[in-house]
């Protein structure tokens, strides 16, 4: 990718160098994880009995665990070998809550049932994207410049795949298979018809903001992301609404219709720092409308681009 600076009317072309080798991108991308993926840094170069050596380990901030693999250039065993090493944490997760504690403390449960692959390199070919579909893992390119500039930008699918879709916590001790997530169906199971139904709505407009949202769900909550979390969704059926949890950046946000009510910060969320309840009584009354809602998601998914 060109990249260029702007000097006066003229733009001077920056030219591309390269890392003196893997392990110099190695060590610079581990020092800075929490910077550029939002991902707390636990071990590299870490040793296991019979998956081989993981590059590097960490944990985001959904609790999800994270392996990630370097290339200085294209390698075509670089998936394998992350999905090797995802392997390892799901076999031992005793291990890695271990790994967790000593590093971190007490971070709360563990899941387990998403772990995240990220892939770093400088280019992909047609069949590292359709297996990293397959995997469900994340292909990640980056870009070195002369000037000291760094670029790393998240590798499109390929094209012909895509699919589009409408207190003090403790660590929770699991067995050596991870509890499944519920599925979409499972967390509307019971819901009234009109929560359904603006469930429905929201979800819809949520997955058209962009080709790049994805969704996943865990036992609580369904979340959505591009490279972070933005908004973590929680059917509620005794209040009938339906509770968000969504990103800022340092707790900026429009919110005219003071939807919106700041989390504490002891609840320790992060960057998550607002919380609403949508309720389909509320729209009905307009009190606020879904555009209204929609706003504020969109605001939330800004601050991951």
């Amino acid at each position: 990718m060109p990249a260029f600076v702007k000097k006066g009317k003229k733009l001077e072309k920056i030219s591309q160098k390269e890392f003196s080798n893997e392990l110099e991108l190695h060590k610079l991308i581990d020092s800075n994880l929490e910077e550029i993926f939002k991902i707390r840094y636990l071990a590299d170069e870490h040793i296991t009995e019979k998956h081989g050596r993981i590059e590097t380990l960490g944990i985001d901030e959904s609790n999800r665990p994270v392996v990630i693999e370097y290339k200085k250039t294209k390698d075509k065993g670089q998936l394998v070998q992350a999905n090797r090493y995802i392997t390892w944490i799901r076999q031992n997760p005793d291990s890695f809550e271990l790994m967790v504690s000593k590093n971190l403390g007490d971070i709360g449960s563990i899941d387990f049932n998403n772990p995240r692959t990220i892939c770093l390199a400088q280019e992909y070919n047609i069949d590292d994207k359709c297996l990293a579909l397959s995997l469900g893992a994340e292909l990640w390119k980056y870009r070195f410049y002369e000037n000291g500039m760094l670029m790393i930008m998240r590798e499109e699918e390929p094209e012909q795949l895509i699919k589009g879709t409408k207190g003090k916590p403790t660590i929770e001790k699991i067995g050596r298979e991870p509890r499944p997530a519920r599925t979409v169906e499972e967390h509307l199971e019971n819901a009234p018809a009109e929560l359904v139904k603006l469930f429905n709505l929201l979800n819809d407009r949520i997955m058209e903001i962009s080709s790049e949202v994805e969704r996943y769900t865990t036992k609580a909550e369904i979340i959505y992301k591009t490279s972070l979390n933005f908004a973590y969704l929680a059917i509620q059926n005794k209040k009938n609404c339906i509770r968000f949890l969504i990103r800022t950046e340092d707790d900026k946000i429009e919110d005219p219709r003071k939807i919106t009510s700041k989390i504490p910060k002891t609840h320790g969320y992060g960057n998550i720092t607002r919380e609403m309840s949508i309720s389909p009584k509320k729209i009905a009354s307009k009190e606020y409308t879904i555009e209204d809602v929609m706003k504020l998601i969109e605001q939330s998914y800004n601050t991951t681009q």
